[in-house]
């Protein structure tokens, strides 16, 4: 597994609560909650994908790396985390609690030419 992916392990509530806001964290672990993230996969440069069903259906992508977290969203919010990536990382440490093996996606995946 890739070393940045690991570093999504360590993160606190503390810590994105610190990066994405408190009401932002609360959003996104409602839809992650709710099994709002879907089809999660891990990115060859060492992130995270999944779509995230909300009020449609969002392409997301996490990379945390060298303690900083970036995302990208096809729900092209403004501020620099949204909730729906906060969902894709708490899913992704969901799985690593429960054991689940992540695939990795193909480089052609539909949701990284949505971003």
């Amino acid at each position: 597994m890739n070393p940045s992916v690991n570093q999504f392990s360590e993160l606190t509530w503390s810590d994105l609560i610190l990066w994405a806001g408190k009401k932002t964290v609360q959003e996104g672990q409602k839809y992650q909650q709710e099994g709002n993230v879907k089809q999660l996969a891990l990115t060859k440069s060492g992130g995270i994908l999944a779509w995230v069903e909300a009020e449609e259906i969002f392409s997301t992508r996490v990379e945390c790396n060298a303690d900083e977290i970036t995302t990208d969203c096809s729900c092209n919010s403004a501020e620099h985390a949204c909730a729906h990536a906060v969902a894709v990382i708490i899913e992704y440490i969901a799985h690593l609690k429960r054991n689940i093996a992540i695939p990795v996606a193909e480089k052609n995946d539909r949701r990284l030419f949505l971003l």
